[in-house]
């Protein structure tokens, strides 16, 4: 149920009792993040943001009913958030089930709560760390019916501190799968408002103002008593020690507290022991009848709800001799402050006074007076000493139930006796004392106190005995308002009897009075106590003590009249409280649509007049008469909403005032029914485009978002064009919706809409839509670019360029010359002057080209739309011819090699046809040239050289001067081109003989050199005429120029005229040339006849003496001739000469 900010709804109707579902009843779902280990807690992000902004219809707080001054904590908060108030007679952890349960879409739950370290207490449930494993059913539901990703918030004191309570955060993560935050320190007054402790990503602001919660002064802090000790960890004493002001104190289940010493409580709390709130108590204080049970210190604001007060004694000690005794003030609750009883029992309590001391002054010793009695073997006051309180004049100690003596001079006398279940006898005076009285007795028939007996007297007033109240004691300064269910019954007070007074012959002095016995109240603030209540006053009991006696003229002490109701001492006594009129109003139907009305059903806590619709603030519609007709306590009325109103804050409110109760008493303040929602508009809604330009690729999404949450919405509700729309989902409960657009290929689309027909949906409550919604205008263009490219000049030679231009199929960017593929030659950059449709730059051809097939190509996808679509593939222009290539031409002369008598083909070749070849564009190297003619159109020409007589060069071209010819498309050749070299030999060899030793005779030979004028072959010694003698064969070692062999002479020759005669026909140069006529060599002498002599002596007949001319005659000179050369017989030879 939302809330306007001011006042708090509540589901109580509707919410059941948890019916202990097992924990495998429901599945909880998976946590959104994992469940954080202790030492891994963060920081809660859910501190108050200065404007709270909760997002509508996906924040909820519950607050329990435990907490203080709601409307003050809850002004300010966030608009939209919904705001529901637990009761506190259900299952306040079912109620937040039930709640979400109907109201999906819930993402921020925020519990406002008393808690502690572990623990939380919503509605009439108790969740703790130890018992939340059982809950996990329910918890599973919780959290299956939030949002996923949802965050808990706690607002609890301490509920995250120390182990327990971080084990308490983690389970309560894991069991409703979502995230949690809460508080390890105090929330509220003396604290603060930070969620100190987290598990997983807490997303959700804190939906209460800042002013709200700086404001606050009650804090949010249940301390829980978790056994019945009287004192220790986990006691009733130890969490009122924790509890601060505006927290609460309770109990984990019921259960008996036993008391050693009563319960100081000196703060503004509660304590809470009506567990299920049902009106009854589940708590028992048991006092033990060994100490009062409950003590409200003056400024402290304490609620006690569904206690049962009961075996609280107070026994009162015995006035010393010459003083009062002391007074019992209350076994059960002694109140000083501001307390409310709200279904307390205040039970089987007693207090007895002590007696009175006896009247002495000076040294005198007289009687002390006997302690107060106890009950069931408990307690028992002092007796009170007489004299110096020495020996038998001290006051013994009372116990065991019996109030000790009080002192006296003769210890079995003078001394008051102490009350039991009786009460004490008054002390007996000797000779001149007078006696004490008696302690009264107090009964109901089931326990029965007695008060101190008064000590005797001597010379003086007797002291007063003590007086006792039961039950409760109001003082001066307290104020006590009894509700509710609350008794006082079976409380019991005895007084103590008054000190005996003056004795005979002494001063006449008065006996002192006795103590006044009161059962169940005894008042002297204000008391507020309702008739109901105050008639359900039962059972008490209350007796006076005696008054002391008086000798010598004084008068015996009176006996006060006893009480055993409420007595009024003094104070303020209201017995016929009404408390003023509440009320609870109920709008039946939480959720009005348009044609709808609802019961109204105003509820008091008791009958009243005066009610009409002018007390009623109805917002957004009319209610008809109220009326009633059970006597007032219920009044209805039908409720019909304003036309045309959507409005999720709505409450009608009661000015209390105007109604009163059977005894007059007025209502205060005001009252709002819980909040009801108006939804008489019907839904209408916005279509929003996030990406208005669409291209090839991209994607949008759809934001489709109603005045209000809707269902029934699906893509069959929608007309989209040119496009596919995902199926629309919602993620707040119905009203945001979204959707991924997908954009149809090939379409180039400025103006499209999605139509959303609104009577295909509803909003929660029923209304259909009507008419039909657009969105925004989206623009498609998912048509990729295209070109053509045109070259103008399709046939391009030396020195032409060409313009270029590339036409797309609707305006590009990006396009540049790198997204070219640009075949033999350049082009200028492209640039486009119409706003990039049509570009245009200069193909410049590359030089020295010729190629009939060239395309310039386009990479598409270097160029894109204005929307961004991108090119595919390549795109050709159309076909150009480049011929930037000169004419070249190869000239090959076929016989490299031309001799004597050959010719040889000249073929020139040229790279392409050509025109204006003539023979005036050679220059031929020794030779002529027959005129260059084509037969196949210019390419190849042929003609024939003849080369020139007696010519003999190994290197010779034919040049061809290019610039002479031209191909077809006028390209000039440049330059000039030889032929291959051609040898040209038309000289015959010739030859020269050398013989070395040109004088040769017997035994020598002559080295023979044949030289050619060139290399040649076929020479072999057949081609040698050889004058007297041989030759070896000749042979060369130099290629065939140069030929060598060994001429030997004949024998026995003489002649002086020799040649070698070569016969050059006989030979060829290595080109083929014969040579022609002969050879000689040089001229060579032999002379291979061997020297003969004769010898002759002139006298053939020597005789002694004689001597003869011996004539050697050779036939040829010689030379070497010495005697030495003869053989002389018998005589000597002069030397020869």
């Amino acid at each position: 149920m939302l809330f306007d900010g001011a006042v708090a709804a509540t589901v109580a109707d509707t919410a059941q009792a948890d019916s202990h579902a097992t924990a495998e009843a429901v599945e909880a779902p998976t946590a959104d993040q994992p469940v954080a280990s202790k030492d891994t807690h963060g920081q809660a992000d859910a501190t108050p943001a200065p404007a709270p902004a909760a997002v509508p219809g996906q924040s909820v707080v519950f607050v329990d009913s435990r907490v203080k001054d709601v409307d003050s904590l809850l002004q300010g908060v966030a608009p939209g958030t919904q705001v529901v108030q637990l009761d506190a007679s259900k299952d306040g952890l079912q109620q937040i089930a039930d709640y979400l349960d109907g109201h999906q879409g819930i993402s921020s739950v925020q519990i406002i709560a008393h808690g502690n370290a572990g623990d939380l207490w919503l509605g009439n449930s108790y969740l703790s760390a130890d018992n939340i494993a059982d809950r996990s059913a329910v918890l599973a539901e919780i959290g299956k019916d939030m949002n996923v990703g949802g965050d808990i918030l706690i607002y609890g004191c301490y509920t995250a501190d120390g182990e327990r309570g971080l084990n308490f955060i983690d389970s309560l993560a894991q069991l409703t799968g979502r995230d949690v935050a809460a508080s390890s320190d105090r929330t509220g007054l003396g604290g603060d408002w930070d969620l100190e402790i987290a598990t997983g990503n807490i997303e959700s602001a804190n939906v209460l103002s800042t002013t709200a919660m700086s404001d606050y002064q009650w804090g949010l802090a249940t301390w829980t008593a978790t056994n019945n000790a009287n004192t220790g960890v986990g006691s009733l004493r130890a969490a009122l020690a924790s509890a601060q002001n505006g927290d609460i104190v309770t109990f984990s289940s019921s259960m008996t507290v036993q008391l050693t010493s009563e319960l100081l409580i000196n703060k503004n709390i509660t304590v809470d022991g009506d567990l299920n709130n049902d009106g009854a108590a589940d708590v028992i204080l048991d006092g033990q009848y060994r100490t009062r049970v409950i003590e409200v210190t003056a400024g402290s604001i304490v609620t006690l709800d569904g206690l049962v007060i009961t075996r609280g004694l107070v026994s009162g000690n015995g006035g010393n001799g010459g003083y009062g005794a002391t007074g019992a003030m209350a076994g059960g609750i002694f109140n000083a402050g501001i307390l409310t009883l709200n279904n307390v029992s205040v039970t089987s309590n007693g207090a007895s006074g002590g007696g009175g001391g006896g009247g002495v002054t000076g040294a005198f010793y007289g009687g002390g007076g006997g302690g107060g009695g106890g009950l069931g073997g408990q307690g028992g006051g002092h007796g009170g000493s007489a004299g110096p309180g020495t020996g038998t004049l001290g006051g013994q100690a009372g116990g065991g139930g019996v109030g000790g003596y009080g002192g006296g001079y003769d210890a079995t006398h003078m001394g008051g006796r102490g009350g039991t279940t009786t009460g004490g006898a008054g002390g007996v005076g000797v000779s001149y004392y007078s006696n004490g009285g008696n302690g009264a007795t107090a009964t109901n028939g089931t326990i029965s106190i007695g008060g101190g007996g008064g000590g005797a007297g001597w010379d003086k007033v007797g002291g007063a005995g003590g007086n006792a109240v039961g039950g409760i004691y109001n003082a001066s300064s307290g104020t006590i308002t009894i509700v509710g269910t609350s008794t006082i019954s079976n409380n019991i007070g005895a007084g103590g009897g008054g000190g005996g007074g003056g004795g005979q012959g002494s001063n006449a002095s008065n006996g002192g009075i006795g103590g006044r016995g009161v059962g169940a109240i005894w008042n002297k603030g204000t008391l507020l106590i309702t008739a109901a209540n105050f008639a359900a006053l039962a059972g008490n009991a209350a007796a006076s003590g005696a008054g002391g006696t008086a000798q010598g003229g004084g008068s015996t002490g009176t006996s006060p009249t006893s009480v055993a109701t409420i007595y009024n001492d003094g104070g303020v006594l209201n017995t016929a409280y009404s408390p003023p009129p509440t009320a609870t109003i109920v709008v039946a139907d939480t959720t009005l649509s348009i044609g709808e009305t609802s019961l109204v059903t105003i509820t008091f806590s008791e009958a009243v007049t005066g009610l009409t619709n002018a007390d009623l603030t109805i917002a957004n519609g009319t209610l008809t008469a109220v009326s009633s007709g059970d006597g007032g306590i219920t009044w209805t009325a039908t409720f019909t909403p304003s036309a045309s109103i959507s409005d999720t804050t709505n409450v009608i409110t009661l000015d209390n005032t105007g109604v009163i109760n059977i005894l007059g008493t007025a209502g205060v303040g005001t009252t709002n029914s819980n909040n009801y929602v108006v939804d008489t508009v019907r839904p209408t809604a916005s279509i929003v485009f996030t990406d208005t330009a669409l291209r090839i690729g991209e994607t949008s999404q759809v934001t489709i978002t109603f005045n209000e949450a809707v269902s029934g919405f699906t893509n069959a509700d929608l007309t989209i064009a040119n496009g596919t729309l995902s199926a629309v989902s919602s993620s707040d409960g119905g009203i945001t919706w979204t959707a991924t657009f997908t954009p149809t290929a090939s379409i180039t689309d400025t103006t499209n809409l999605i139509t959303l027909d609104n009577t295909g949906v509803a909003d929660l409550v029923g209304n259909a839509g009507s008419g039909t919604t657009d969105s925004n205008n989206y623009a498609i263009d998912t048509v990729r670019p295209t070109a053509t490219i045109v070259v103008t000049d399709n046939a391009l030679k030396i020195g032409e360029t060409s313009q270029v231009t590339i036409t797309f199929s609707e305006a590009v960017s990006g396009f540049t010359n790198a997204d070219l593929s640009i075949a033999n030659g350049t082009l200028s950059a492209v640039s486009s002057s119409d706003g990039g449709i049509t570009w245009t730059a200069t193909f410049t051809p590359s030089a020295s080209i010729n190629d009939t097939t060239n395309l310039i190509t386009l990479n598409n996808t270097g160029v894109a739309d204005l929307a961004g679509n991108t090119g595919s593939g390549t795109t050709d222009s159309n076909n150009y011819a480049i011929d930037t290539l000169r004419p070249t031409a190869t000239i090959v002369v076929a016989d490299n090699a031309l001799r004597i008598g050959e010719t040889s083909l000249v073929t020139i070749t040229f790279n392409e046809a050509v025109s204006g070849f003539t023979n005036a564009d050679l220059t031929i190297a020794n030779g002529t040239l027959s005129a260059v003619s084509s037969s196949d159109g210019g390419i190849t020409w042929t003609a024939t050289f003849t080369p020139n007589a007696s010519v003999n060069d190994t290197t010779n071209l034919i040049t061809l001067d290019n610039t002479g010819v031209a191909d077809l498309v006028g390209n000039a050749g440049s330059g000039t081109t030889d032929s291959n070299n051609y040898a040209i030999d038309t000289v015959r060899p010739t030859a020269t003989i050398v013989v070395t030793d040109t004088a040769l005779r017997i035994g020598e030979t002559s080295l023979v050199t044949i030289t050619f004028s060139e290399a040649v072959s076929g020479f072999t010694n057949a081609d040698v005429t050889i004058a007297n003698g041989t030759l070896s064969a000749v042979s060369s070692s130099d290629g065939g120029i140069t030929w060598t062999a060994t001429f030997t002479p004949s024998a026995s020759i003489n002649d002086t005229t020799n040649l070698i005669t070569l016969d050059n026909t006989g030979i060829a140069d290595l080109a083929g040339n014969a040579g022609s006529g002969t050879t000689d060599s040089n001229n060579y002498a032999i002379d291979t006849v061997r020297p003969t002599a004769t010898i002759v002596l002139a006298d053939t007949t020597l005789a002694a003496g004689e001597t003869s001319l011996v004539t050697i005659t050779f036939s040829e000179a010689v030379s070497g001739f010495t005697n030495a050369d003869l053989s002389i017989a018998n005589g000597t030879l002069t030397a020869v000469s």
